[in-house]
């Protein structure tokens, strides 16, 4: 029997929470203490979080502090967030999601959380990931997992599923995450929140533990798209410890962007003059036929609204993850093997899943390897190339609902059972393999009252152009809230 599912209380964004702190009808304080207390209320029932920072109270106390002084670091200066425990977090035990590495407090920030500290956020703890990362429903049979907040029984999705159910069901009102194969928005579209994948650079990954490096993304996830572009900001930027993102050349977003962004979410909306792409190639998957049926609404409310539609013709989706899978796996075990160096010798300290990937990984050949690369190239450039006559892709996330926490990694459709794998990542992958920025949004509910999510993939360095289409097609799902749970602890 299915499980009721949690009172969700859409929390503010940031642009409300930081009026109220500027207005001072709430003070960082009270906005750390609310989230605690929500956080005590639900998440034994969802395991979003893994671990509690001890010295939030502290921390926003001292923020609340300097804003009596008069002095802002922005509009993130007292905002709580929770930071996916691939980062590293101060105190915070590093175990990555595993139960391989004994969590040896980190010592330092990841440099991702450094900035989003020194811009005024307040970190409340770590969510729970995958393990390391390698998964796309946030379960573990030993360590712990996460419940979707909507149906207590589904999973959240993953590999962020911590910080998607965090946001979803009121515990904080932004998280950080990461994007290897769609691990940002799968979950993100399961719990009917908003998140961003950026262009693969954008953000450091120094002080991340890696999944395959090639595609590893930092990124956000909130409860709306508009509430995206200030933590993108905050955490963007050259970092001489990645590689990455000295060698990615892309602008740099201002104040600016922030303010015409959150201009373009407010009524009268219109996509006047914006070339929207679809391509019926990435449907050929097992499909839902609500969920199809979804999206091709989704792609209606963009013509309602001006936009002008154009088919592409873009490789399948099966493409895409058969290329991305093989070079992923190369990279995974690479890591556990030669960085972590906690494989094979601790193998049988892996959950199952894992250990099977790793298993497989360890089998793939250079010949295999350089295949994949190259069709990688051969993919890059068709959807390089789809991109160039338009100004955004529309597609789906996911074409099938998230599944029951019973059987975590297949699907049912049609009486039939589907691996999640094979269902969803053609659609997610594409993304990853190119390292173009893309933004998931809520879509509404399916016939199924469970969340849908869209995403919006633009031009290398375009998130811009990308979140502005997300913020105008976004429908916030209207949560089931019970009306025997009276009031909730979070402020209104």
């Amino acid at each position: 029997m299915t499980r009721t599912a949690l009172p969700l209380d859409p929390a503010p964004g940031i642009t409300e929470l930081g009026s109220q702190l500027r207005d001072r009808t709430t003070t960082p304080l009270q906005l750390v203490a609310s989230c605690l207390a929500r956080i005590e209320a639900i998440d034994g029932d969802v395991g979003a979080f893994t671990w509690l920072d001890p010295t939030a109270m502290d921390q926003a106390d001292a923020l609340g502090r300097e804003l009596e002084a008069g002095r802002s670091r922005g509009p993130l200066h007292g905002i709580p967030i929770g930071i996916k425990e691939l980062f590293d977090v101060v105190g915070a035990p590093t175990t990555y999601g595993s139960l391989v590495l004994p969590g040896v407090p980190a010592e330092l920030d990841a440099e991702l959380v450094r900035r989003l500290r020194e811009s005024g956020a307040v970190v409340i703890g770590t969510t729970r990931s995958h393990e390391f990362g390698w998964g796309i429903t946030t379960q573990h049979a030993s360590r712990g997992s996460t419940r979707n907040p909507w149906d207590l029984d589904r999973v959240p999705g993953g590999s962020s599923g911590g910080s998607a159910a965090a946001v979803a069901a009121g515990m904080i009102p932004l998280a950080v995450a990461s994007d290897t194969g769609g691990s940002i928005r799968i979950p993100s579209a399961f719990c009917g929140v908003a998140g961003i994948k950026p262009s693969y650079g954008r953000i450091s990954k120094a002080g991340a533990v890696s999944l395959a490096p090639s595609f590893d993304t930092p990124g956000v996830i909130a409860p709306r798209v508009r509430d995206l572009l200030d933590a993108l900001l905050a955490a963007s930027g050259v970092d001489p410890n990645d590689p990455a993102t000295v060698i990615a050349e892309l602008d740099p977003f201002t104040r600016e962007d922030v303010e015409r962004m959150n201009d373009a979410a407010r009524p009268p909306l219109s996509l006047a003059g914006i070339r929207v792409g679809y391509s019926p190639q990435l449907l050929e998957l097992t499909s839902a036929t609500d969920r199809v049926g979804d999206f091709l609404a989704s792609l209606t409310a963009a013509g309602e609204l001006g936009a002008e539609l154009v088919e592409l013709a873009l490789p399948p989706a099966g493409d895409f993850r058969r290329a991305f899978a093989v070079i992923q796996m190369a990279d995974a075990v690479t890591v556990h093997r030669d960085v972590l160096a906690t494989y094979p010798t601790r193998a049988q300290d892996y959950g199952m899943d894992i250990r099977s990937r790793l298993e497989a990984a360890s089998d793939v050949d250079v010949s295999a390897l350089l295949g994949a690369l190259a069709q990688a190239r051969r993919l890059h450039a068709a959807l390089l190339s789809g991109l160039q006559g338009v100004d955004v892709l529309l597609s789906p996330i996911s074409t099938v609902p998230p599944p029951l926490c019973s059987d975590p990694d297949n699907v049912q459709i049609d009486g039939s059972s589907i691996p999640l794998r094979e269902a969803v990542m053609g659609l997610t992958t594409p993304q990853n393999l190119t390292g173009l920025p893309t933004v998931a949004f809520p879509f509404g509910l399916s016939a199924d009252g469970l969340p849908v999510g869209i995403q919006a993939t633009a031009a290398k360095g375009g998130e811009l152009m990308a979140l502005r289409v997300a913020a105008q097609l976004e429908v916030l799902p209207v949560p089931p809230i019970r009306p025997d749970e009276g009031e909730l602890p979070w402020p209104r």
